[in-house]
């Protein structure tokens, strides 16, 4: 379900996020002002005044508000977290893609070089005995120089590809670690409203509590009727 929904915040707009963030400061400065107050509002009142269920309720609620709020804009920011993730993974296929071609090219480049290399070697000493071969012992030289620069230049290419695949894959994983402490703030909020739903839910019940104990009242028992005296007989009179 969490991934479902952050793929559905990832199509959002950029300035979706901005708007999801101020609401959410909002509505947690809304709820702090009332939850700093509540005690103090209901201690004027009478137990079973109605206005102390209606505090109470306000202050639930706006609870409610907040954790939406939050869970609204982190939401927004793991899917955008995820889909730069995603951008990150892509990109970072294609350069080592490329940078096995690059490998391979310079491979090939070695290997050519090498080979004119070699029949230079071979050219250079039958110009020592045919003068005529000098021309083209010079021309299999400049060929080899050539060959050589570009085998520099694709070396050069493959190791910026190293590098840039390297700082590729540190990204990812600094992507995948905010993720993770993304997640980590999405179960906070969670398990938070939950935990406050749950105060305010026993803070009602105890406002019951103390209207149903005041409406009762102490139990007062009627006081013993005294013992009635027997009329006094002629036998008692001295």
């Amino acid at each position: 379900m969490l991934a479902v929904t952050g793929a559905a915040w990832a199509e959002e707009p950029a300035n979706a996020l901005t708007s999801f963030q101020q609401n959410a400061a909002k509505r947690s400065a809304e709820w702090s002002t009332l939850a700093a107050n509540l005690e103090q509002r209901v201690a004027r009142l009478l137990p079973c005044d109605p206005r102390i269920r209606s505090a109470v309720e306000e202050v639930s609620r706006a609870s409610e508000a907040r954790i939406v709020a939050l869970t609204t804009y982190w939401m927004a920011v793991s899917g955008k977290s995820k889909n730069q993730a995603d951008a990150i993974r892509r990109l970072m296929t294609q350069e080592e893609a490329r940078k096995d071609e690059w490998t391979n090219d310079r491979i090939e480049a070695e290997q050519e070089r090498a080979a004119v290399a070699e029949k230079n070697g071979f050219l250079a000493v039958s110009a020592n005995r045919l003068p005529a071969l000098a021309g083209a012992q010079q021309a299999l030289t400049a060929t080899a120089q050539a060959m050589r620069q570009i085998e520099m230049q694709i070396q050069e290419r493959e190791t910026t590809g190293d590098q840039f695949v390297g700082e590729l894959r540190d990204l990812l994983t600094a992507s995948q670690a905010r993720q993770g402490a993304i997640e980590a703030q999405l179960k906070y909020i969670s398990i938070e409203g939950t935990r406050w739903s749950a105060y305010y839910a026993a803070r009602l019940s105890r406002a019951q509590t103390e209207c149903a104990v005041t409406n009762a009242g102490p139990s007062v028992s009627a006081p013993p009727s005294p013992a009635r005296r027997a009329p006094a007989t002629t036998g008692d009179k001295k």
